[in-house]
Protein backbone atom coordinates (compact mmCIF):
# COMPACT_ATOMS: atom_id res chain seq x y z
CA UNK A 1 0.00 0.00 0.00
CA UNK A 2 1.47 3.38 -0.95
CA UNK A 3 1.50 6.32 1.46
CA UNK A 4 -1.58 7.91 -0.16
CA UNK A 5 -3.77 4.82 0.08
CA UNK A 6 -5.79 4.93 3.28
CA UNK A 7 -5.43 1.98 5.60
CA UNK A 8 -8.29 -0.52 5.85
CA UNK A 9 -9.16 0.94 9.27
CA UNK A 10 -9.31 4.45 7.78
CA UNK A 11 -11.47 3.19 4.91
CA UNK A 12 -13.91 1.70 7.42
CA UNK A 13 -14.02 4.91 9.46
CA UNK A 14 -14.64 7.04 6.37
CA UNK A 15 -17.33 4.66 5.15
CA UNK A 16 -19.00 4.79 8.57
CA UNK A 17 -18.81 8.58 8.66
CA UNK A 18 -20.41 8.84 5.23
CA UNK A 19 -23.16 6.39 6.24
CA UNK A 20 -23.77 8.23 9.52
CA UNK A 21 -24.04 11.52 7.69
CA UNK A 22 -26.38 10.20 5.01
CA UNK A 23 -28.37 7.58 6.96
CA UNK A 24 -27.77 8.56 10.63
CA UNK A 25 -26.06 6.51 13.31
CA UNK A 26 -29.29 4.87 14.38
CA UNK A 27 -30.14 4.05 10.76
CA UNK A 28 -26.78 2.40 10.06
CA UNK A 29 -25.84 -1.13 10.97
CA UNK A 30 -22.33 -2.52 11.17
CA UNK A 31 -23.28 -4.63 8.14
CA UNK A 32 -24.06 -1.37 6.26
CA UNK A 33 -20.65 0.00 7.19
CA UNK A 34 -18.86 -3.18 6.16
CA UNK A 35 -20.68 -3.18 2.85
CA UNK A 36 -19.86 0.51 2.25
CA UNK A 37 -16.21 -0.20 3.07
CA UNK A 38 -16.20 -3.20 0.74
CA UNK A 39 -15.23 -5.75 3.39
CA UNK A 40 -16.88 -8.77 4.98
CA UNK A 41 -18.66 -8.00 8.25
CA UNK A 42 -16.32 -10.28 10.17
CA UNK A 43 -13.33 -8.20 9.06
CA UNK A 44 -14.89 -5.08 10.54
CA UNK A 45 -14.77 -6.70 13.97
CA UNK A 46 -11.02 -7.10 13.61
CA UNK A 47 -10.71 -3.29 13.67
CA UNK A 48 -13.65 -2.38 15.90
CA UNK A 49 -14.83 -4.71 18.62
CA UNK A 50 -18.05 -2.78 19.22
CA UNK A 51 -20.32 -0.29 17.51
CA UNK A 52 -19.31 2.27 20.17
CA UNK A 53 -15.64 1.81 19.27
CA UNK A 54 -16.51 2.66 15.67
CA UNK A 55 -18.54 5.72 16.68
CA UNK A 56 -15.59 7.02 18.72
CA UNK A 57 -13.27 6.48 15.76
CA UNK A 58 -15.71 8.37 13.52
CA UNK A 59 -15.73 11.26 15.98
CA UNK A 60 -11.93 11.30 15.85
CA UNK A 61 -12.20 11.53 12.05
CA UNK A 62 -14.62 14.46 12.43
CA UNK A 63 -12.19 16.15 14.78
CA UNK A 64 -9.39 15.65 12.25
CA UNK A 65 -11.59 17.16 9.50
CA UNK A 66 -12.29 20.16 11.72
CA UNK A 67 -8.62 20.55 12.64
CA UNK A 68 -7.63 20.37 8.97
CA UNK A 69 -10.08 23.19 8.22
CA UNK A 70 -8.81 25.28 11.13
CA UNK A 71 -5.19 24.65 10.15
CA UNK A 72 -5.94 25.77 6.58
CA UNK A 73 -7.54 28.99 7.89
CA UNK A 74 -4.98 29.64 10.67
CA UNK A 75 -2.55 31.82 8.67
CA UNK A 76 -5.32 34.26 7.74
CA UNK A 77 -6.11 37.52 9.50
CA UNK A 78 -9.50 37.42 11.29
CA UNK A 79 -11.54 39.14 8.57
CA UNK A 80 -9.98 36.97 5.84
CA UNK A 81 -10.44 33.93 8.10
CA UNK A 82 -14.17 34.65 8.33
CA UNK A 83 -14.45 35.17 4.58
CA UNK A 84 -12.70 31.85 3.94
CA UNK A 85 -14.90 30.18 6.57
CA UNK A 86 -18.06 31.44 4.83
CA UNK A 87 -16.63 30.25 1.49
CA UNK A 88 -16.15 26.79 3.04
CA UNK A 89 -19.71 26.76 4.44
CA UNK A 90 -21.05 27.80 1.02
CA UNK A 91 -18.93 25.29 -0.92
CA UNK A 92 -21.80 22.81 -1.39
CA UNK A 93 -25.30 24.06 -0.47
CA UNK A 94 -26.93 20.83 -1.69
CA UNK A 95 -24.78 18.73 0.63
CA UNK A 96 -25.24 21.18 3.49
CA UNK A 97 -29.00 20.95 3.08
CA UNK A 98 -29.01 17.17 2.73
CA UNK A 99 -26.61 16.44 5.60
CA UNK A 100 -26.58 19.50 7.85
CA UNK A 101 -23.48 20.70 9.64
CA UNK A 102 -20.66 18.21 9.13
CA UNK A 103 -19.90 18.29 12.87
CA UNK A 104 -23.11 19.36 14.58
CA UNK A 105 -25.54 16.95 12.96
CA UNK A 106 -23.71 13.85 14.15
CA UNK A 107 -23.11 15.32 17.60
CA UNK A 108 -26.77 16.27 17.88
CA UNK A 109 -27.92 12.80 16.95
CA UNK A 110 -25.58 11.22 19.49
CA UNK A 111 -26.99 13.54 22.18
CA UNK A 112 -30.58 12.72 21.16
CA UNK A 113 -29.81 9.00 21.32
CA UNK A 114 -28.21 9.35 24.75
CA UNK A 115 -25.15 7.71 23.20
CA UNK A 116 -22.08 7.35 25.44
CA UNK A 117 -20.05 9.34 22.88
CA UNK A 118 -22.42 12.35 22.98
CA UNK A 119 -20.07 14.34 25.21
CA UNK A 120 -17.18 13.72 22.80
CA UNK A 121 -19.32 15.00 19.92
CA UNK A 122 -20.21 18.06 21.99
CA UNK A 123 -16.51 18.74 22.64
CA UNK A 124 -15.85 18.80 18.90
CA UNK A 125 -18.74 21.19 18.27
CA UNK A 126 -17.56 23.32 21.21
CA UNK A 127 -14.09 23.53 19.69
CA UNK A 128 -15.61 24.50 16.33
CA UNK A 129 -17.82 27.12 18.01
CA UNK A 130 -14.93 28.64 19.97
CA UNK A 131 -12.77 28.89 16.84
CA UNK A 132 -15.47 30.78 14.93
CA UNK A 133 -16.28 33.04 17.89
CA UNK A 134 -12.59 33.80 18.49
CA UNK A 135 -12.11 34.91 14.89
CA UNK A 136 -15.40 36.82 14.79
CA UNK A 137 -14.54 38.75 17.93
CA UNK A 138 -11.01 39.43 16.67
CA UNK A 139 -12.54 40.84 13.48
CA UNK A 140 -15.03 42.94 15.44
CA UNK A 141 -17.96 40.83 14.25
CA UNK A 142 -20.77 39.58 16.45
CA UNK A 143 -20.11 36.19 17.98
CA UNK A 144 -23.67 35.19 17.02
CA UNK A 145 -22.30 34.33 13.57
CA UNK A 146 -21.77 30.71 14.61
CA UNK A 147 -25.34 30.27 15.84
CA UNK A 148 -26.72 31.98 12.76
CA UNK A 149 -24.81 29.56 10.50
CA UNK A 150 -26.04 26.59 12.53
CA UNK A 151 -29.60 27.88 12.23
CA UNK A 152 -29.23 28.09 8.46
CA UNK A 153 -28.04 24.47 8.37
CA UNK A 154 -30.98 23.34 10.49
CA UNK A 155 -33.82 25.24 8.82
CA UNK A 156 -32.67 24.62 5.25
CA UNK A 157 -32.31 20.91 6.06
CA UNK A 158 -35.82 20.76 7.51
CA UNK A 159 -37.24 22.55 4.47
CA UNK A 160 -34.90 20.71 2.06
CA UNK A 161 -34.00 24.00 0.40
CA UNK A 162 -30.39 24.47 -0.78
CA UNK A 163 -31.22 27.91 -2.20
CA UNK A 164 -32.47 29.02 1.22
CA UNK A 165 -29.23 27.75 2.78
CA UNK A 166 -27.02 29.57 0.28
CA UNK A 167 -28.98 32.81 0.52
CA UNK A 168 -29.06 32.67 4.33
CA UNK A 169 -25.31 32.12 4.58
CA UNK A 170 -24.65 34.93 2.10
CA UNK A 171 -26.91 37.23 4.15
CA UNK A 172 -25.15 36.27 7.40
CA UNK A 173 -21.75 36.78 5.77
CA UNK A 174 -22.66 40.08 4.18
CA UNK A 175 -24.25 41.46 7.35
CA UNK A 176 -21.33 40.42 9.53
CA UNK A 177 -18.58 41.54 7.21
CA UNK A 178 -20.23 44.78 6.06
CA UNK A 179 -20.94 45.78 9.68
CA UNK A 180 -17.29 45.17 10.49
CA UNK A 181 -16.18 47.31 7.55
CA UNK A 182 -18.64 50.08 8.51
CA UNK A 183 -17.39 50.05 12.12
CA UNK A 184 -13.81 50.49 10.91
CA UNK A 185 -14.81 53.47 8.78
CA UNK A 186 -16.32 55.32 11.77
Amino acid sequence: MDEHTPSRRTQIIRAALQRYRTHTVSGTTLRDVAQAAGIPLGNLYYYFKTRDDLVLAVLEECEQELQALLNRLAPLAPLSWLQAYFDWVLSDPEQATALGCPFGTLAGELRALGHPAADRGAQIVGHYRKAVIRQAEAAGVTSDVFLAVQGAYTVSRILDDPALFAQSIRNIRDAALSRQVQDRMH
